[in-house]
């Protein structure tokens, strides 16, 4: 049941977003969205240093001042139709989540969480949104000095993740020697998810470089740039950032090749990449182990992975399964003898993987887990709303260089991360990217790019 204290708790969070929204109201327009913006972003290498977890209060509070900046007075098709998708996530949700079990935990003892994440994902797509509408309103020419501070903000951070994928393993080491903490694998995955985090920005990082002109060349800056970026991200052993960085030349590349069709192209692929996710996988799986090509073994894991989704899948195809089942998917290789017997013939140790769970978490490919837990339906509305979106967009040669590249390399980014990394309602991460993707959109209105009703 929910008790005295999490309703209190609930008054107390309202009752500061009513201040908050007060003292905007009050203050907002002579100071304007694009400072408000640019002082909030501070936080983000310290959110990136601290797990992450944070991006989904930031983009909560960047979505404060929205009603002052702009009074929305139309919804594009590819919004309805995402509108439609959370419904979707809303009503699986429902059918699956303890409804006793929404507010969970302590605010006096700092546990206090809300336990349902589809009205997580929810809450976060309303955020983002209305922080993105707000950007969208920022006056032409106005965003220079906050996207300056923001540049900078990510050169640091940029700076903190060469220095740490130097000196990691010291530094933790020194850390948990002085017992400051004594979680030692926990802050070495904070420290990857802070290098993920980065990545996120890098390709606007060197949009911007490579149309600098000084007395050093931008193209050598930011190619010189991106080269230790890679290093950086190498050391620290985040291979799903150097897949990252992979992906983005090529997204680049294709925009620059089809400056007309780019973006139509770039995210008209995704659509059909999530609605064959479950066929596509199933082929590389099969490509992987017909070309016999050595893979570190956290990607073998993750294939078996995809395959026992597949398996899910194929069990409820329409529906699925329901949000965050796959948590609850407990087989081990040794129940599947014959996924032991080929780990075990790839130089595996045989007693170690009989007990290994073959779905740690979750799937870490997100198109598999929209099928697996929304089914057919979640998965075809995703796909719409990319799809819509795709042709909704302007070409890439209406846009400045910096924003065309910016936008590409991040959607190339994205998608990495959502083929190999976080969990498909792991709202933090989706607000990190909506976060990263107004700072594009900023960019865009520094440099005059006209916006037609509705597009983005």
């Amino acid at each position: 049941m929910v008790g005295p204290e999490q309703i209190f708790t609930v008054c107390l969070i309202l009752l500061v977003i009513g201040g908050g929204v007060g003292l905007l109201w009050w203050r907002g327009r002579a100071v304007g969205y694009a400072p408000f913006f640019a002082g909030w972003f501070l936080t983000w290498p310290i959110i990136g240093y601290m797990g992450a977890q944070g991006f989904t209060g930031l983009v909560a509070v960047l979505a404060l001042p929205v009603l002052l900046f702009v009074r929305p007075k139309t919804v594009p098709l590819y919004a309805a139709v995402f509108v439609g998708f959370i419904g979707w996530v809303l009503v699986v949700a429902w059918r699956t989540q303890d409804p006793d079990g929404v507010i969970t935990g302590s605010l006096k003892e700092g546990s206090l969480t809300m336990d349902a994440a589809g009205l997580r994902i929810a809450l976060t797509a309303l955020a983002a949104t209305a922080m993105i509408l707000a950007i969208r309103h920022v006056d032409v020419g106005r965003a220079e000095k906050s996207l300056a501070f923001i540049r900078t903000i990510g050169f640091v951070q940029g700076a903190g993740v060469m220095i740490t994928a130097l000196l990691m393993q010291p530094i933790i080491a020194l850390i948990v020697e002085h017992g400051l903490s004594e979680n030692a694998p926990g802050m070495t995955q904070n420290l990857l998810r802070n290098a993920n985090t980065f990545l996120l920005l890098l390709p606007l990082l060197l949009a911007w470089l490579w149309q600098r002109r000084g007395r050093i060349d931008g193209r050598l800056m930011a190619s010189g740039g991106g080269l230790l970026a890679f290093v950086a991200f190498a050391l620290t052993g985040t291979q799903v950032a150097l897949a990252g960085c992979i992906i983005m030349v090529i997204c680049v590349g294709l925009i620059h090749r089809f400056p007309q069709r780019g973006f139509r192209i770039l995210i008209s692929t995704l659509a059909v990449y999530i609605l064959a996710a479950p066929l596509l996988v199933k082929a590389l799986a099969h490509l992987v182990q017909i070309v016999g090509v050595p893979i570190p073994q956290s990607f073998t894991s993750r294939i078996y992975s995809w395959e026992l989704v597949n398996q899910k899948i194929a069990q409820s195809p329409l529906f699925g399964h329901g949000l965050e089942a796959s948590h609850a998917w407990s087989d081990t290789y040794g129940e599947h003898p014959e996924w032991l017997a080929e780990v075990v013939a790839a130089g595996a140790d045989e007693r170690a993987w009989s007990v290994y769970r073959v779905m740690p978490t979750h799937p870490h490919n997100m198109a598999l887990q929209i099928w697996a837990e929304t089914g057919l339906l979640g998965a075809g509305l995703m796909a719409g709303t990319l799809a819509l979106l795709g042709w909704r967009l302007r070409p890439p040669r209406e846009w400045t260089p910096i924003v065309r590249y910016g936008a590409a390399g991040l959607i190339g980014v994205t998608a990495t991360l959502f083929s190999f990394s976080y969990s498909m309602w792991n709202e933090a991460f989706w607000a990190s990217v909506a976060v990263a993707g107004a700072v594009v959109l900023l960019q865009a209105r520094q440099d005059g790019t006209e916006y037609q009703a509705g597009a983005v």
